[in-house]
């Protein structure tokens, strides 16, 4: 067995490490969604994120492997944060670094690995994003490409940007801070809707940290069953669906000013009132949810050209008062919005079908005579002591008037 080679850098790198605060935390399901993504995109039984500590590696999340840590030096992701892509061992008993390493000769008992460095937002190699089986096998040109792909999404989650971080390096490189800035608005505009974003820029005070409780209207969306939907299709297939998917989606929601709050795989939370208010927002979130049931029409036909299955969406849509703001600390924040009223449209998101928007007794009240209600069922949600009733949309009027009833036959 040869242990990994120290990094020159190796000061900086823990020091970057140490900055995110994420070593010895809780799991959490935007990690493990993606370890979960890649064990199914590569069909592999194991897939780990791991963080490279000084003497252990460390693991945020794991799919098909019992294990939190190891020593660092019988790590294959020592090895894999010494070079800049991806590593792959395609038969460990074969190589010389892992022939004899614990980890191939007793369990997990590691034949194949492949490992991708994950950087920090300076570029510093803290982790990696791995795959491994217990029997040996090849890893294609496409495959290296699509484990960039999705370890570039893992480092965003590590990395996630957000306005105070990026006001501070404008200022220390005196750049220019004039609103109508490029780089600013694209930056920015990956999290809020184009509107949402000109307010929060002429309007610097509401990027202070700290949270405030603010009336909102949530929406949860996701794709019903699309997690089995993946087992039978190759991995560019999925993405090739998911991309095309959120694409639309994202669109629409820009349309009514929504706050996209996070994507959670192929689920979408949005945010209608917050971070900034939002005329009639249960009115927008209903219409915004209408024309996002209507574009999957458009989603699927494009699906069929290119011989994809098609798929289908469930939305659950709450009123009520959360907690909206900056959380996290002065170097590293996420605008977000938390709190029962979150928490409710997702729960009703899980009892739709494709196809269908299931809206809270709040939202219902909020819309008033405007929305037409299709039917209503009371059902026990998880966290309420007694039913409660949630109503079945299928349109609403001025000024938005869109109905999920197909098109009038000429």
């Amino acid at each position: 067995m040869i242990a990994p080679a120290i990094p020159e850098n190796e000061t900086d790198r823990i020091a970057a490490l140490y900055e995110l605060r994420i070593l010895d935390t809780p799991p959490e399901d935007r990690f493990d969604r993606i370890t979960q993504l890649a064990s199914k995109l590569f069909n592999v039984p194991i897939a780990y994120l791991a963080l490279v500590d000084s003497d252990r590696q460390w693991l945020k999340s794991r799919c098909g492997i019992n294990l939190e840590e190891t020593a660092r030096e019988v790590s294959f992701c020592g090895h894999t944060i010494l070079g800049d892509g991806v590593m792959v061992v395609t038969d460990a008993l074969e190589d010389d670094r892992f022939h004899d390493n614990p980890m191939v000769t007793d369990q997990p008992k590691i034949r194949f690995y492949a490992g991708m460095p994950l950087q920090s937002a300076d570029g510093q190699k803290i982790g990696t994003l791995c795959l491994a089986d217990r029997e040996p096998r090849e890893f294609s040109d496409s495959q290296h490409d699509l484990l960039r792909d999705l370890s570039c999404m893992a480092e965003d989650q590590l990395n996630l940007l957000n306005v105070i971080d990026l006001q501070s390096k404008l200022r220390e490189t005196k750049k220019d801070l004039e609103r109508s800035n490029t780089f600013i608005r694209q930056v920015f505009g990956r999290y809020v809707a184009d509107e949402v974003a000109e307010k929060l820029l002429e309007n610097p005070e509401s990027l202070k940290m700290g949270g405030e409780c603010r009336e909102v209207t949530a929406m949860m969306t996701d794709l019903r069953g699309f997690t089995p939907m993946t087992e039978k299709l190759s991995a560019e297939q999925v993405v090739d669906i998911l991309n095309r998917f959120l694409g639309h989606m994202v669109e629409v929601i820009g349309q009514y000013g929504g706050t996209i709050d996070n994507f959670i795989g192929d689920a979408i939370l949005v945010v209608f009132g917050a971070p900034t208010d939002c005329e009639d927002a249960p009115g927008r979130a209903v219409a915004c949810a209408i024309e996002m049931q209507q574009r999957m029409a458009e989603v699927n036909q494009e699906n069929r050209e290119t011989d994809l299955p098609e798929i289908a969406m469930g939305i659950g849509i709450a009123t009520g008062e959360a907690v909206a703001g900056n959380i996290g600390s002065d170097r590293r924040a996420k605008y977000s919005v938390i709190g029962s009223t979150v928490n409710l449209a997702a729960r009703i998101e899980s009892f739709t079908v494709g196809g269908q928007i299931l809206i809270a007794e709040s939202a219902r009240e909020a819309c008033g005579d405007d929305i037409r209600i299709d039917g209503s069922l009371r059902v026990k949600l998880k966290g309420i002591d007694r039913p409660v009733r949630i109503y079945e949309v299928g349109a609403i009027g001025s000024p938005w008037n869109v109905s999920l009833d197909p098109p009038a036959e000429e």
